[in-house]
């Protein structure tokens, strides 16, 4: 009688932090694996602790409403902030599944696993993965626990002597996994090559109850070398999938659950754009699917021309983000020179004149870097604020290995042996330090008011048209 599949369970912990939001993620890297795991003749669970849409969570708690692209507020608990944290004036939450529901879930699994993949975030998270592997360690003692994630490359000797897995395993790659599992399960396999980014089967979505909108990744890596960025440490290598590829798959989720909102969480989505993205746009447009897309990830002006932003429009993108982080050219070029402030204006230009309004896109600017001042981002800002569209201020993380980590090292405003927690962007990391917390409040609350104006300035104009309209008539 042969012998039963090996049983691979997926952990995605919960978020422990001062706000966290919902804008359309999924673990992405795990669920690839666990459609590879399957592929291989594993069987495959998955509990994901950030699941908004899990039966069990919405059957016990009354849970925030999703908006209407089904991103979304996660359920939030209060917990007792880490001594490190005791002095910052705001609720530290558990966001996701309250733990008896998770221990539930746990329980309710037909059988106990071989191996057990948690995957890790943000490194400043890292509590919330420590607090899953005691739980899971708690309830399966026997059971090996590979962890792996952004958390784990970045901060390896951290996470191992922090969250103890019996494994762990750093950067991408479907294949190392496999053989790893392979190994410790003592099942065979076949031997398994990914060539191409084609090769690799569609991420395991359908582990999940319900979805709402899905991630899509069009490649990995990225080109750029950007200062404060850690995705070149993440996967060094820049690959594309096929466009046919890409719309294989929206129309496979689109056919299974519906889905009809899709996000891209490329690092470089308009990289090769005549190779890559238009191809794709066309294939949606021309399918007269009634789809809408979302770009959480700063997107590159200078690939954007008329052309694309009328593609952007046929094929129903829907939210747009712009990379621009700084009008200060010095700063543009020390940081990766990868946008240039006549770039953002022509994609603007482009946007609006494929139908977009201007207040409707967002361009993200960085705030909190080691040496930047705050002059320079209040004139990045009334730049912005001035062509029209809305800002989306990001406050600055040192991450681990990136050039402006060890800027902040090296300008003495950052120590390398600093607890992570102290990363959270929340918390100013650097500029708390350099100019202090209450002065960071009080730039935040300015940005926000210039958002604040561009909204009542542009509702003017509707009204305005909206009553000569009537008088008209």
């Amino acid at each position: 009688m042969p012998s039963p599949r090996k049983n691979i369970l997926l952990f995605n912990p919960w978020i422990y932090d001062f706000a966290a939001y919902d804008f359309w993620t999924k673990p992405l890297g795990l669920l690839y694996i666990g459609s590879v795991l399957r592929q291989a003749g594993f069987e495959i669970n998955l509990i994901d602790c950030l699941d908004r849409f899990h039966p069990l969570l919405l059957s016990q708690y009354e849970t925030p409403p999703a908006q209407y692209d089904f991103s979304g507020k996660y359920l939030r608990q209060e917990i007792e902030k880490p001594e490190v944290l005791k002095h910052v004036p705001r609720k530290y939450c558990r966001y996701g599944l309250p733990p008896h529901v998770v221990l539930e879930l746990l329980d309710s699994l037909h059988r106990r696993p071989d191996v057990i993949c948690v995957t890790s975030s943000m490194t400043y998270w890292y509590p919330a993965v420590r607090d899953a592997v005691i739980m899971l360690r708690q309830f399966f003692p026997q059971v090996p626990i590979i962890l792996g994630g952004i958390y784990a490359t970045l901060c390896p000797a951290h996470a191992q002597e922090t969250v103890h897995p019996t494994w762990l395993l750093t950067g991408g790659g479907e294949k190392r996994i496999l053989d790893k599992i392979a190994q410790i399960s003592d099942q065979k396999i076949e031997n398994v090559e990914y060539q191409t980014l084609d090769d690799l089967p569609f991420p395991a979505f359908d582990l999940y109850s319900r979805v709402g909108a899905l991630p899509l990744l069009t490649s990995r890596g990225c080109p750029n070398v950007c200062s404060f960025c850690a995705s070149r440490i993440l996967s060094p290598e820049f690959r594309h999938r096929s466009p046919e590829n890409v719309f294989a798959e929206i129309q496979h989720w689109n056919t299974v659950f519906n889905v009809t909102h899709f996000s891209f969480f490329d690092d470089a989505l308009l990289h090769q754009a005549d190779h890559s993205i238009k191809p794709l746009l066309r294939k949606i447009s021309e399918s007269g699917l009634r789809l809408y897309f979302h770009t959480p990830n700063g997107m590159a002006p200078k690939f954007i021309d008329d052309e694309l932003s009328a593609l952007f429009k046929a094929a129903g993108v829907d939210t747009l983000r712009l990379s621009y982080e700084s009008s200060d050219p010095k700063r543009q070029q020390s940081m990766s020179a990868k946008v240039t402030t006549r770039e953002l204006k022509d994609a603007l230009n482009s946007l609006e004149k494929a139908g977009y309004r201007r207040d409707s896109i967002g361009v993200y600017i960085l705030f909190g870097l080691p040496g930047q001042t705050i002059n320079e981002v209040k004139d990045t800002a009334q730049l912005v604020h001035d062509l029209g569209a809305r800002l989306f201020p990001a406050s600055f993380s040192p991450i681990p290995g990136t050039l402006e980590w060890r800027r902040a090292i090296e300008m003495g405003v950052w120590n390398e042996s600093d607890d992570l927690l102290l990363s959270n962007t929340t918390l100013f990391p650097i500029w708390s330090r350099t100019f202090g917390y209450e002065k960071c409040l009080e730039l935040v609350s300015w940005l926000k008011e210039l958002n604040r104006k561009l909204h009542v300035h542009q509702l003017t104009e509707f009204e305005s048209v909206e009553r000569f309209q009537l008088v008209s008539e």
